[in-house]
């Protein structure tokens, strides 16, 4: 007598082949996606700095001086950086003077794992936008990375 037994369930090979499409595909989208965030972040602190650059122009055409524009907030209505772009950027406000400022952010923490090397951004009284690979290699330095 013969009698056919029914099968349920997976065999091994198909499981493996499963679990070896599911790794090939996390390889290749969890790196895009990293790249996306980061590239997200940058964006952020973009934006943050040229609303930066035209609240000191503000300030400049009230006061005459971009001098004390970031440190009094509540009469010239500037903002340092929110905290999503704080978290993965710090912001070097030391080149303002009297007549002119040179602002720019640098990356920190997982921000740094940027693979176009903008990991320095600025912005100067003159609306030239600056990026390099590091804050030392920043100044006087164009778009060298065109991350803007």
């Amino acid at each position: 007598m013969m009698y056919s037994k029914s099968k349920k369930g997976f065999t091994l090979i198909e499981l493996l082949i499963t679990i070896a499409i599911i790794g090939i595909l996390s390889a290749i989208a969890v790196p895009s996606y990293r790249n996306y965030i980061v590239q997200a972040r940058r964006s952020d602190a973009q934006q943050e700095l040229v609303k930066l650059a035209s609240a000191l122009e503000n300030c400049f055409s009230l006061n005459n001086t971009y001098l004390n524009c970031l440190t009094d907030t509540g009469n010239n209505n500037v903002n340092i950086l929110p905290s999503n772009v704080s978290q993965y950027y710090v912001f070097d406000g030391s080149g303002i003077q009297a007549n002119r400022y040179d602002i720019s952010v640098v990356a920190t923490g997982s921000q740094t794992r940027d693979e176009t090397n903008c990991h320095a951004l600025g912005i100067n009284s003159l609306g030239r936008k600056f990026s390099a690979s590091s804050v030392a290699a920043y100044h006087n330095v164009a778009d060298e990375y065109h991350c803007w």
